[in-house]
């Protein structure tokens, strides 16, 4: 192989592995805020009820809640299968990829007597060991900010909001 050749396998090589290296485009807090910030209609006390309901539905553990101050977080972990698991230790000889941990905070401020603002914040934590001699560890840590997750929540949130002010208004009949 000539002089040349390698050269240009070598540029496209270059090519190829820092086009895989992308990154998606960085957003700016405004824009962050709008994927993760929604005003909600409801009373304060309802809309913080419904999304503590909300996080136990999807299997949360809810690992701290103030009312005063309207924070809520809660945690959930995605353990990867145990054939994958097993297939990472036989073909690796450690399991480089042992699941993930979803940490989710969300602030609920009132904003009058009929909404709320309520912020969600996601967090992935991805655990694993990075050899056969090390042990479990974090591997990776990212913020969530994929726009149909959180308008799914926020959907949830909302479905939850009207369900019970139903139940509310229900119960005010009798």
């Amino acid at each position: 192989m000539s002089k040349k050749h390698k050269e240009i396998i070598l540029l496209l090589s270059i090519f190829f592995l820092l086009s895989g290296c992308a990154t998606a485009p960085r957003l700016s807090p405004m824009q962050k805020r709008a994927i993760t910030t929604k005003i909600i209609e409801g009373g304060y006390e309802n809309i913080y009820r419904s999304i503590l309901t909300v996080l136990q539905d999807q299997g949360y553990i809810i690992k701290n809640t103030d009312m005063n101050t309207g924070l809520i977080t809660s945690t959930i972990d995605r353990e990867s299968d145990s054939g994958s698991q097993f297939a990472q230790a036989l073909f690796l000889g450690y399991v480089a990829d042992k699941g993930s941990e979803i940490d989710v905070s969300i602030m609920v401020n009132k904003v009058n007597d009929s909404k709320s603002e309520v912020r969600i914040n996601m967090q992935e934590v991805k655990y694993g060991q990075s050899s056969k001699w090390s042990g479990s560890s974090k591997q990776n840590v990212r913020h969530i900010l994929d726009t149909e997750i959180y308008n799914s929540l926020f959907n949830e949130i909302q479905i939850e909001v009207k369900r019970r002010k139903a139940l509310e208004q229900g119960d005010n009949k009798n």
